[in-house]
C-alpha cells in the first residue's frame, strides 16, 4: 500500500503571480540526462511524482529548451513543493480519453503588472524582382553585355530597367500547442516501452539544421541561387514580375496576397508530410528511440505522445521599392578544372548535389579525373555562373560593369551599387544608387510609389510543426490486491 512518503507533490506556479500552472509538462532526467518519466501539471498545478532512489533529482519545467534543475531530496519537504513554470507555457493538452476534442486553451504569460509579455517577432525577408515595360537602358557598347567571364554562348541583349519589391514577413509566436494525438500505451509498474518516431517533415542530410520557420521561408520562396544548404544573402527571392505599365501599386498589392497564400498554402503542405509513432524496430535508429517507463509502484501508466505546434500571427505590410537595372552577361564555359580550382570555395558553399563533395574535394587536390562533378556544373551552367558573379571578386565585377555606359556616357559601375540582388534569366539585378538615372515615365512612377505608398496589409494566422513528438504521462488509479475465496479453496 503507497503512502505519501512515496511520491513528491510539486505545484508548477507563474513566475510573477504564484497563482497555479495548468497543463506545463514536467520531465525527470536521470544521470545521462535522458528523460525517465514525463506528467504534466494539473488543473491545480500539482504535479505527484514517485521518489526516486539517490541524493539529487533533476526535472526540467516545460519543453526541451529549458534548463534542468537539481534539487536535494535530502532538503525536498514532504509536503507541496513549488517550482515556477517558464515564461512561455504550452496550450493544455486535449484530452486524450476519447470524447469530442475541444480546442486548446492558452494560458498567456503575465508581466509584472499583469500585462501580457510578448516574445520579440521573427522577421523575413523576401523579394520580388520585375522589369518595367519599353524602357531598355541605351548603351554605347557594341552589345550592351557584359563580359563576366571570357567565351561567348548566348546572343546578347540590351541593358534594361525594373524595381525590386522589398516585402518584410513579420511572425509573432502565440505560443506553442498540442497537436493530433499519435500513439497510446499503457505500461504496467516496472514496464518499459522502445518507440521510434517517424518524422519525414525535415531533410535528414542537413549539415546544418535549420528552425522549422526557417523552413517554411524557403518553402514560400528560395534563396537567390536556389535551395541551398548555405545561401549568399538572407533574402529570399519569389518568381519576378514582368509588368505591363508602370503600376507599381497594383504590382505590390498582388506580391503582397501571393506570398499570404504561399505561406498559408505552405504551412499546409509541411503538417501533411509524415510523422508517426511505432513499436521500435531491431534497426531503428537510434537517435529516433524514445523510451519510457512507468516508475509507479501500484498503478498502470498510459503514455501518450502528441504533435508539437506553434501557432503564429503573420504581418505583411506594403514593400519597399528600389530601382534597379538588369545586366545581362554571357555565359562561360565555367566546368572546367582551371575554373572549379579559381573558384572552389564557391563551388563548395554553392554546390546543389552534396554528394559530390568528395569529388570537388579530390579536384582541388589535383585530380583532374572528376568527370561527375564536371557534368553536374555543365548541367547547370547558368546557376554557377550567377554564384560566380554574385560571390566572386567584386573588384572584377566592377572591372567589367565599369566597361559598359549608360545614356549620358556615364559608366554603369558609377551608377550601381557592385552588389547582386538577384537574377532573370541570364541577367544579374543591381541596384542603381538613385531613382533619378531611370527614365523620366519610370522615375515618376517610382516617386509616386515613394510618396503615396499603397495600403496594404495582410494579418493571418500559420499553425507550423516542431521536430519530434511530445509525451504525457496519464496514470491510473493504484492497483488493488483482490483474492477470490472460492477460487482459492478449489
Amino acid at each position: 500500500m503507497s503512502s505519501a512518503k512515496d511520491f513528491w507533490i510539486f505545484r508548477i506556479v507563474h513566475q510573477d503571480t504564484g497563482k497555479p500552472a495548468q497543463g506545463v509538462p514536467v520531465t525527470v532526467l536521470d544521470e545521462a540526462g535522458n528523460p525517465a518519466g514525463h506528467w504534466v501539471s494539473e488543473t491545480d498545478g500539482t504535479v505527484t511524482i514517485p521518489r526516486r532512489p539517490g541524493a539529487r533529482v533533476r526535472l526540467r519545467v516545460g519543453l526541451r529548451n529549458e534548463e534542468p534543475i537539481e534539487l536535494s531530496t535530502a532538503t525536498l519537504p514532504t509536503g507541496i513543493i513549488d517550482l515556477a513554470a517558464p515564461s512561455q507555457l504550452p496550450f493544455a493538452p486535449p484530452n486524450p480519453a476519447g470524447g469530442p476534442s475541444e480546442r486548446p486553451t492558452r494560458m498567456p504569460p503575465t508581466g509584472r503588472a499583469g500585462e501580457a509579455q510578448e516574445t520579440p517577432p521573427h522577421v523575413v525577408y523576401f523579394q520580388r524582382l520585375a522589369y518595367l515595360p519599353d524602357a531598355p537602358a541605351s548603351t554605347t557598347t557594341s552589345d550592351g553585355v557584359a563580359d563576366f567571364f571570357s567565351g561567348r554562348v548566348e546572343q546578347p541583349t540590351s541593358l534594361h530597367y525594373g524595381v525590386l519589391f522589398e516585402i518584410e514577413e513579420v511572425w509573432q509566436s502565440l505560443g506553442v500547442a498540442w497537436g493530433e494525438l499519435l500513439y497510446s500505451v499503457s505500461l504496467t509498474p516496472g514496464d518499459e516501452a522502445r518507440l521510434a518516431v517517424l518524422d519525414g517533415r525535415w531533410r535528414k542530410e542537413t549539415e546544418h539544421p535549420e528552425r522549422p520557420l526557417q523552413i517554411l521561408a524557403r518553402m514560400v520562396g528560395t534563396s537567390m541561387l536556389g535551395d541551398l544548404v548555405t545561401s549568399l544573402r538572407p533574402e529570399l527571392q519569389v518568381e519576378p514580375l514582368a509588368l505591363a505599365d508602370t503600376n507599381l501599386e497594383t504590382a505590390a498589392t498582388e506580391s503582397i496576397r501571393m506570398i499570404r497564400q504561399r505561406t498559408e498554402r505552405m504551412s499546409h503542405a509541411l503538417r501533411r508530410r509524415p510523422l508517426g509513432v511505432v513499436d521500435a524496430p531491431p534497426d531503428a535508429d537510434r537517435s529516433a528511440i524514445r523510451t519510457v517507463r512507468n516508475t509507479t509502484p501500484d498503478r498502470v501508466v498510459t503514455f501518450h505522445f502528441f504533435e508539437p505546434l506553434e501557432r503564429f500571427r503573420v504581418m505583411l505590410r506594403s514593400p519597399r521599392v528600389r530601382a534597379v537595372v538588369f545586366v545581362p552577361f554571357r555565359l562561360p564555359d565555367v566546368a572546367t578544372p582551371e575554373i572549379v580550382r579559381r573558384f572552389s570555395y564557391i563551388f563548395r558553399r554553392t554546390l546543389l548535389d552534396r554528394a559530390l563533395v568528395p569529388d570537388l574535394d579530390r579536384l582541388i587536390a589535383g585530380d583532374d579525373d572528376a568527370h561527375r562533378l564536371l557534368d553536374h556544373i555543365a548541367a547547370n551552367l547558368l546557376y554557377y555562373s550567377t554564384a560566380i558573379i554574385s560571390a566572386g571578386d567584386p573588384a572584377a565585377r566592377h572591372m567589367s560593369l565599369s566597361k559598359l555606359r549608360v545614356a549620358g556616357g556615364a559608366s554603369l559601375a558609377s551608377v550601381v551599387e557592385n552588389v547582386v540582388i538577384g537574377r532573370v534569366g541570364n541577367a544579374v539585378a543591381l541596384p542603381l544608387l538613385a531613382p533619378r538615372l531611370l527614365p523620366r515615365a519610370l522615375q515618376d512612377a517610382l516617386t509616386a510609389y515613394a510618396a503615396n505608398p499603397p495600403r496594404v496589409h495582410e494579418d493571418f494566422s500559420v499553425t507550423i510543426p516542431h521536430p519530434g513528438v511530445w509525451t504525457t504521462a496519464q496514470p491510473d488509479q493504484p492497483m488493488s490486491l483482490e483474492t477470490d475465496s472460492e477460487s482459492a479453496a478449489g
